[in-house]
């Protein structure tokens, strides 16, 4: 599956990035230029007093980022907010303010009314060039709202159990070394790190039920993800959604028994994904695991089987969240705004 090409756009974008140095801006960035994102200029702000916060790149050029100041913003097309939730939560007031779009990655702006959650590839007629906010899904449920909404507009879908596989980088950076210093240390008989995971990760499996109210460090929450999927699709089927942290560094995994109406079978299922830009379905002796799939763009479907009855199937997906996750979503979104032509506001 080729990368999905960049709409051609009139103009260049005014940009900002907010919580610049993070691993999900990382990624914004890095689709930034892989897409050609046409830019006119970008800001990259930090609310970190690390001085080693101080220095990023864009586009291989290395950049200052700064704290962000509401009066000294500046004149802005569209905005990104990465980080964690509360360090979205600082900035959702200020697009209506200054008259900008802001793109909310860290899911601050997920349940504030009149907010619409945007997956592109699902429901892009949900995405509004005017001033505000538009939510991102989360990462899990970006990557199985993007599996079911093709399967509902098809043969249909009566029923979805999914379990997904959430790897190290779903906590960011931190979550990434501390799994590495977990398996380090196991490996030399020291004391593990938990300031991120709270408990051993490195071989090992842990359901969402071991942490306080089902909360997964990386902001997975299988409640809060469960509404996120049937918003974003529409629903009209029966879900039920269990996040598991795995030990691995990169890639979602997900396992979903999908029961369509009576009727559909297995081919109905895989013609679902005929065409899709997010999706395609394994090509023959191909192995679809985290290792396999780390540093490729898009979701693999693969393990198609049956599942107790005609009309019930198992199904195994992967996808590496750096490159095909929330930070391109945002861009995607991007690119549809700067298409319908954001109204712009001077300093």
């Amino acid at each position: 599956m080729g990368a999905v090409k960049a709409p051609p756009a009139a103009r260049g974008a005014r940009l900002a990035l907010f919580e610049a140095t993070s691993l999900t801006a990382k990624g914004v960035k890095d689709q930034l230029a892989a897409r050609s994102f046409p830019v006119t200029s970008v800001r990259l702000f930090t609310s970190s007093t690390d001085p080693d916060a101080n220095l990023t790149e864009f586009k291989g050029e290395a950049m200052l980022v700064t704290a962000p100041d509401e009066e000294g913003l500046g004149s802005l097309d569209i905005a990104f907010l990465c980080g964690g939730r509360e360090e979205g939560a600082r900035y959702l007031d200020w697009p209506r303010r200054k008259g900008f779009v802001a793109i909310d990655l860290t899911s601050a702006a997920t349940d504030v009314d009149g907010v619409p959650l945007v997956n592109a590839g699902v429901n892009p007629e949900a995405i509004s060039g005017r001033p505000g906010l538009i939510a991102t899904p989360g990462p899990a449920a970006q990557m199985v709202s993007s599996l079911l909404a093709p399967v509902r507009r098809g043969p249909g879908l009566q029923e979805a159990t999914v379990v997904v596989f959430q790897p190290a980088s779903a906590a960011g950076a931190g979550g990434v070394e501390e799994l590495y210093q977990q398996t380090v240390s196991l490996l030399n008989f020291h004391d593990l790190p938990r300031a991120v995971f709270g408990r051993q990760i490195a071989f090992n499996l842990v359901p969402s039920s071991l942490y306080r109210k089902n909360a997964v460090p990386g902001g997975s929450w299988p409640g809060r993800e469960r509404d996120e999927v049937l918003r974003v699709t529409g629903g009209g089927f029966e879900l039920s959604l269990e996040v598991v942290l795995a030990p691995v560094f990169h890639c979602h995994a997900v396992l979903a028994r999908l029961v369509l109406p009576r009727g559909a079978g297995r081919a109905e299922l895989l013609a679902a994904f005929d065409g899709n830009d997010q999706v395609r379905t394994e090509r023959g002796g191909e192995s679809v695991t985290p290792v396999e799939r780390a540093g490729q763009e898009g979701i693999v479907l693969a393990g198609v089987n049956p599942a107790g009855g005609e009309n019930a199937f198992w199904a195994w997906a992967v996808s590496d969240d750096l490159q095909t996750g929330t930070a391109l979503n945002a861009v995607r979104i991007a690119e549809a705004i700067l298409a319908k032509g954001v109204p712009r506001r001077d300093a």
